[in-house]
């Protein structure tokens, strides 16, 4: 019984869970200088993209991937502690209009306006992992998506399925 109950008091918090990987997060990025650089083309990207890969050693600690799209251009930093995904934080820049509608395709359709970068939203998403399982997901306003709502199941799947494809793009483009 003894041991049970020193089990559960050790069990970690989410939010003591979250601020440890926001701590090794700002570690691996004031060290980023020290790690091997990898960089190669995202051949998964719309308009183009790249992946930087930052190692120690042979071990990832983070992965830097940029995708353009014609409505927007994202951002997406992975962290990575032991061989484990611990944190993700998605930058999502979103265009007034999409890059291809210029000021002579607007003028054309009489219309008055057409993308401008000075017009673009960015929305920050932030997820994180303990154990290899997604257990916190703050949205860009700062609120916590339910870990019961499919879209949280939906995204920690697709938010690994994305990671190990970029590392798979790292190692494949040797």
């Amino acid at each position: 019984m003894l041991l049970l109950c020193f089990a559960s008091s050790c069990k970690r918090k989410p939010e003591d869970v979250v601020a440890e990987n926001i701590k090794t997060a700002q570690k691996i990025n004031e060290k980023l200088k020290d790690y091997k650089l990898k960089q190669v083309d995202d051949l998964t990207a719309q308009l183009g993209g790249s992946i930087t890969g930052y190692y120690k050693d042979k071990e990832v600690k983070k992965i830097s991937a940029e995708n353009y799209f014609d409505t927007c251009r994202t951002f997406t930093d992975y962290y990575f502690d032991d061989g484990m995904l611990i944190y993700v934080v998605e930058s999502n820049y979103l265009y007034n209009k999409p890059v291809s509608y210029t000021e002579e395709v607007a003028k054309a359709k009489n219309d008055t306006v057409w993308y401008d970068d000075a017009k673009t939203k960015v929305e920050v998403n932030k997820f994180f992992f303990s154990k290899n399982k997604m257990i916190r997901w703050l949205t860009p306003e700062n609120k916590e998506v339910p870990v019961t709502l499919p879209i949280f199941t939906d995204t920690e799947s697709a938010m690994w399925a994305k990671s190990l494809i970029l590392l798979k793009e790292l190692k494949e483009q040797e």
